[in-house]
């Protein structure tokens, strides 16, 4: 996603430098256009606008202590990555002292989707308002305030909860179609095209790739399992039941348990087949 952006950013005439830790991510960037460094130092030095895509909150705590608290005063850093709001709220207290200015915008939306995202973002207004610019010439086409530091990643983490929720209930109700012997391919075109309440876009996407068995990531398994981690925990840390939380969260592990955490979420599919049958891959 990280690499989407930058190329955006350089196509709207921005300046940019980006670092990534994975060689052949910054070979493909530089091959767009992109400026690249293999020092994140020399990436955020003299930047007034730091984006960050990380996959963990361990690596938003590692950047902001070892790179971002050497930027430029004033400088203003956009996250973002999926992390938990307690992390961003830490975050923005630590790059603070440093006068530079830290805001959580996860992203809602697919990676190629990249210019069409909606970012739900938390902060101060004032500070919202300087980078809006460069945030939709480059990755949003809407960008909605959602309250202070830590609000982004709220609404973050319960959306890719429901996520979740839709990747594990269409890989039950395909193996539930096997076992009592209707076609899954079959019930998933007649569902999506019936116009049913039940039909959403993630459903068309999941359930054919699932019925294929063609689980190449567009979002991991990994990623997912850790995203709806954050959701129990934030649930434990608010006192809130939430045992459908819980459920999801068990199901992705069993998942993990089984190897299929590098693939596609949608491989939870194939756990279930695992489990049922003692199906591999």
């Amino acid at each position: 996603m990280g690499g989407r952006a930058a190329v955006r950013a350089v196509k709207a005439g921005l300046s940019v430098t980006g670092f990534d830790p994975v060689e052949s991510s910054l070979a493909q960037a530089a091959a767009e256009g992109v400026s690249v460094t293999s020092d994140p130092l020399v990436a955020s030095g003299s930047a007034k606008v730091v984006m960050l895509f990380l996959p963990l909150p361990e690596h938003v705590k590692s950047v902001v202590k070892n790179v971002l608290l050497r930027a430029e005063e004033g400088t203003i850093v956009v996250d973002l990555s999926t992390i938990d709001p307690e992390t961003a709220r830490w975050a923005e207290a630590t790059l603070l002292e440093a006068g530079i200015t830290y805001l959580d915008a996860p992203v809602l939306g697919r990676p190629e989707g990249c210019g069409t995202w909606t970012l739900v973002v938390g902060g101060p207004e004032h500070q919202i308002a300087k980078v809006s610019d460069v945030l939709l010439r480059t990755v949003a086409a809407k960008i909605v305030r959602v309250g202070e530091v830590g609000a982004g990643s709220v609404v973050k983490v319960l959306n890719n909860l429901m996520f979740g929720a839709i990747n594990a209930v269409t890989a039950e109700v395909l193996t539930l179609c096997v076992d009592n012997r209707v076609d899954p391919g079959l019930f998933v075109t007649t569902i999506a095209e019936s116009g049913a309440a039940t039909v959403s876009n993630l459903f068309k996407n999941l359930a054919p790739r699932m019925v294929s068995g063609n689980h190449e990531p567009i979002f991991s398994l990994n990623l997912l399992a850790k995203d709806n981690r954050l959701a129990v925990d934030l649930a434990y840390a608010s006192g809130t039941v939430a045992p459908i939380a819980n459920l999801i969260h068990q199901i992705n592990e069993s998942a993990l348990e089984q190897g299929f955490g590098a693939r596609d979420s949608s491989a939870v599919h194939s756990a279930y087949r695992q489990l049922s049958y003692g199906e591999s891959e």
